[in-house]
């Protein structure tokens, strides 16, 4: 019998929808949160995390409640 082990997915939004997020508080980078333990959970928590930015969930179980996001790297194209 073999043992399944679910790996948390990150949501990555956009640069442009991040900072929409940021403008209106909803985001910001890991330094501009108090608790390093919650960093540091999410960095073992969730391995395909850059490490550097989180915003609120919008979900309806839990708004309020933070979370790890990636940013997409903007194409200047």
């Amino acid at each position: 019998m073999s043992v399944l082990v679910t790996v948390p997915t990150i949501d990555t939004v956009t640069r442009h929808k991040y900072e929409r997020l940021q403008y209106t508080g909803s985001a910001g980078v890991v330094a501009s949160l108090e608790d390093a333990r919650l960093v540091d959970r999410w960095r073992a928590d969730y391995p395909g995390w850059d490490g550097e930015h989180w915003a609120f969930d919008a979900g309806t179980d839990s708004p309020g409640r933070l979370r790890p996001i990636n940013v997409a790297v903007r194409n200047n194209n």
